[in-house]
């Protein structure tokens, strides 16, 4: 078994692209599992977790840190 990750590049072409897959499915060539990963902002410790797992820390201050991860 195989796992690809599709991306749908315009929102115009979701619908040709879901027809074509879920006949796809229908006919058991294909599943499809819909992930939505709604990503969770780290807490403080967590954070500070990263920043110390980074190796980052001594050449930058804690916010500097956390703009280069984008955190």
């Amino acid at each position: 078994m195989k796992t690809f990750q599709i991306n749908i590049l315009s929102d115009n072409d979701t619908e040709k692209v879901m027809t074509v897959l879920n006949e796809m499915a229908d006919t058991g060539l294909i599943e499809i599992k819909n992930y939505n990963w709604a990503g969770v902002a780290p807490n403080n410790d967590q954070l500070d977790e990263i920043i110390d797992e980074s190796e980052l820390a001594p050449y930058y201050s804690a916010q500097e840190v956390r703009e280069i991860l984008k955190m």
